[in-house]
């Protein structure tokens, strides 16, 4: 059988688009394709009939014929260089696009040979553009130019259908302006739009170039009707999460969280190169506790940290996609993590964005202020490959430099511009003295050695590692010992902290103070690093999160003779001895948040067993020595008997101090105390001071007795000439310190000493106790492991309880 397959254009006129030949069985189907290439846009009315030639015997010859109307718009790009006579065409319906010549006659010229610098000029100060053909269901961008060489210092706005598309420009900088607007499509829902470049004042309005691209553009109204499910009838949507709209069905109310995880992801497939894609975001929250999150884009985290507060205006990220994330296989997941707790990661509306700027990934406004920067740079530990971009950004996350690699492994010279404050408005770019931050395919870079921008116009060797990692740490209320163990692209104190932002107010280090409140001139700590540890207080439980290249375990940590502030760079929790085995010998003392260990009392006092991820610990060398932890080692959690520290159970954190000295001891008789009785240290007017609870009969500590510390307004503690004494169960008890100190609170005793005080119940009666009775010791390790004593009757606890105390502990 013969087919036929014809089409009558807009003006009535008809063409044969094919005519194949098929052989179809009785009562079966068959499909043949045809490729058509319309020679005019417009509507179409398409028939195809089937057996045209009759050769098939029918007793219906009436159905063999149907047809259906079609649309044929405008596809892929539509570039009109201003003022240049080969391509800026007049408006025709025929074509469907072009210049429309309104008012007085439009002048032309140039004054350069860049495509940005030829120019169409209105007098009466309206250039206008049409586009016919724009097609329903399909997504445009419109890309305008803006550039003046005269000098007239014009402020111009674009407009489509008489809306304004875009902001005043301010010609004066004599800079080009280009502008990417994506077009509502109510604008275009009668097939065609009209586009305006106005200017007032008396010298014309002027444009360089109009760019109209059909785009990539996929849209999700995250929890709400427009919601697509992947796999589906499209190339994207949810992967899991659950709907909701109970803060409303607008699209920034209606919401998609995982309940199940902390990790809501969407899947995009179909991304092509050398196409540059954008993600956007929107995060608004109705109800509810205030939640941290990041985004990641194929499980590599970006530089997108979202802090949602309930109430406030909805927020809106966009995220640029990595060229590396989509480069073989053309997918992408983007997911949101939440920071702050296991589960409760939402997102209100998410979409993919193709970006067609030219050149469509590095764009930056020039300004005659510049440093440059070049050199090696790594993705994952790997040569970035060629085709990457590099984009150097400031303190307020604006491009201010940018470079795509032509070969593998380097870029640059890239030139990182400066402010520009001459010009209204003013070009945005870096401030003397600020650090350059650094992002490679959308990741967060580390630069080393970091670069401090200035105006010098000269070249500087600056080596970048992108492929980052999160690092979650959670801070309690009050004062928090933490470290990191990645390096950011900033080490600025404000940048670190930025993922709990209003939530701490002081940041503590070994050299200097960072008070958030306090012009930055008044900081003597304007930096954090890994491998250091840091005291800080948080106003409110938060969880900070950082973002950067993991700096090695094995990294050498040199430290002096006294107190050291140190981090912890491993990945893993490691035993104490295990982690600091290469300065073995040369330390006495390790301080953390959930304990002490020290060297020269016995190990079932030591409240610190591990040193973990995310904490900051003090410590005690007794010379000058180089740290470095290995690569791994064995956690004391599964380890002999030990007795842990339970103050952050039963002392508030928002109680603690960074002031303090730490008391151990055993206590007699071991009745009085078994597990689960409660130690605490008080000042004359009975506040609380220090708290430990009993896990091993008969003995406890090491126990903190907090000093009052003004960094800590509020905060019970210590004062000068304060005598301490300890309660067991709620009850006063006899404390005897074994090195002579005299129970009395001196400030100076914020050396973070240690004192043996032994707790003796009073009270008891008299016990009953057989003649001659055998009484068992066990000793270690001065002598025999068991040893039997036949004492004489003794009929008062505390006549020989301290003297079995005295022999345990020194063998005699």
């Amino acid at each position: 059988s013969t087919l036929a397959l014809t089409a009558q254009a807009p003006d009535g006129s008809t063409e044969t688009v094919c005519e194949p030949s098929v052989a179809v069985a009785g009562g079966a189907q068959a499909a043949e394709s045809c490729t058509w290439t319309p020679a005019t846009p417009g509507r179409y009315r398409l028939f195809a009939r089937a057996d045209r030639n009759g050769a098939v015997s029918e007793s219906d010859e009436g159905n063999n014929e149907t047809w259906r109307d079609v649309y044929i718009g405008l596809a892929g790009s539509i570039l009109l260089d201003s003022g240049n006579p080969t391509a800026d065409p007049p408006y025709t319906t025929t074509l469907g696009y072009g210049v429309v010549d309104e008012g007085q006659r439009d002048v032309t010229g140039s004054c350069g040979s860049l495509p940005y610098q030829s120019f169409r000029r209105d007098p009466t100060g309206k250039v206008v553009y049409r586009f016919d053909y724009l097609q329903p269901g399909h997504f445009y961008h419109l890309d305008v130019t803006l550039y003046e060489c005269d000098g007239a210092g014009r402020q111009e706005t674009v407009k489509v259908d008489g809306y304004a598309v875009s902001s005043p420009q301010n010609l004066g900088d004599g800079q080009p302006h280009k502008l990417s607007i994506r077009l509502d499509p109510a604008l275009y829902a009668d097939r065609g739009i009209s586009v305006t470049v106005e200017a007032p004042g008396i010298d014309g309005a002027i444009v360089n170039e109009v760019h109209l691209y059909d785009i990539d553009y996929r849209y999700a109204d995250a929890g709400g009707s427009d919601d697509p499910m992947y796999p589906g009838s499209q190339s994207y949507g949810w992967l899991d999460g659950v709907p909701n709209t109970a803060w409303g069905t607008l699209p920034y109310q209606s919401v998609r969280v995982e309940q199940g995880d902390n990790e809501l992801r969407y899947r995009f497939d179909g991304l092509t190169m050398p196409k540059a894609y954008d993600v956007h975001l929107t995060f608004w929250e109705g109800s509810g506790a205030s939640r941290d999150m990041v985004v990641r884009i194929d499980g590599q985290p970006t530089d997108a940290v979202v802090h949602v507060t309930p109430g406030a205006d909805p927020q809106e990220v966009s995220v640029p996609v990595p060229v590396t994330a989509y480069r073989d296989d053309g997918s992408i997941v983007v997911s949101v993590v939440r920071t702050d707790a296991s589960v409760g990661a939402f997102v209100n509306e998410i979409a993919l964005e193709e970006e067609t700027l030219n050149p469509p990934r590095c764009a930056v406004t020039q300004t005659p202020y510049f440093t440059e920067a070049y050199g090696e740079i790594t993705i994952n530990g790997a040569p970035a490959p060629a085709g990457t971009l590099v984009e150097a950004l400031n303190p307020r996350r604006e491009v201010v430099g940018c470079f795509v690699t032509a070969g593998e492994g380097i870029y640059g010279l890239m030139r990182i511009y400066g402010e520009d404050t001459s010009v209204t408005p003013s070009i945005p770019g870096m401030r003397d003295g600020e650090d350059v931050r650094f992002r490679v395919d959308g990741q967060p870079a580390t630069a080393t050695p970091p670069l401090e921008w200035h105006n010098d116009h000269q070249s500087h060797h600056v080596v970048l590692a992108a492929g980052m990692e999160v690092q979650s740490i959670p801070l309690s209320d009050g004062w928090n010992l933490m470290s990191f163990r990645l390096h950011p692209s900033s080490l600025a104190v404000q940048d670190v902290m930025s993922s709990v932002e209003g939530k701490y107010d002081r940041v503590m280090g070994e050299y200097g103070t960072y008070d958030p409140a306090l012009p930055s001139m008044f900081n003597t700590l304007q930096e954090i690093h890994p491998a250091a540890g840091y005291w800080v207080h948080m106003t409110e439980a938060a969880t900070l999160a950082i973002t950067g290249t993991v700096v090695p375990a094995s990294s050498p940590i040199p430290l002096h003779q006294a107190w050291n502030w140190i981090g912890y760079l491993p990945e893993q929790a490691m035993g104490v001895t295990d982690a600091l085995a290469s300065i073995e010998g040369k330390y006495t003392r390790v301080i953390g948040d959930r304990g002490t260990f020290d060297v020269a009392i016995p190990p079932m006092f030591n409240t610190l067993q591990d040193m973990r991820p995310g904490e900051g610990y003090l410590l005690y060398t007794t010379q000058s020595v180089t740290l470095t932890y290995p690569s791994s080692g064995t956690s004391s959690s599964e380890m002999a008997k030990e007795i842990e520290s339970e103050d952050s159970n039963c002392t508030p954190a928002g109680d603690r101090t960074t002031v303090f000295m730490e008391t151990w001891g055993y206590i007699v008789p071991e009745e009085c105390a078994p597990a689960g009785a409660v130690v605490t240290a008080h000042r004359p007017d009975g506040t609380q001071v220090g708290c430990f609870t009993v896990s091993t009969a008969g003995a406890y500590g090491l126990m903190r007795l907090y000093g009052k510390n003004p960094n800590t307004p509020g905060a019970p503690g210590l004062e000068s000439g304060d005598k301490v004494s300890f309660w067991i169960d709620g009850v006063p008890v006899e404390a005897t310190a074994r090195d002579g100190w005299d129970m009395t609170w001196d400030p100076a005793r914020d050396d973070k000493s240690v004192h043996e005080v032994d707790l003796q119940c009073a009270g008891l009666g008299t016990p009953t106790v057989t003649p001659a009775a055998t009484l068992t010791i066990t000793a270690t390790p001065a002598v025999t492991p068991t040893t039997t004593v036949t004492p004489t009757v003794i009929s008062h606890w505390n006549l020989w309880l301290p003297l079995v105390l005295k022999w345990h502990k020194h063998g005699k």
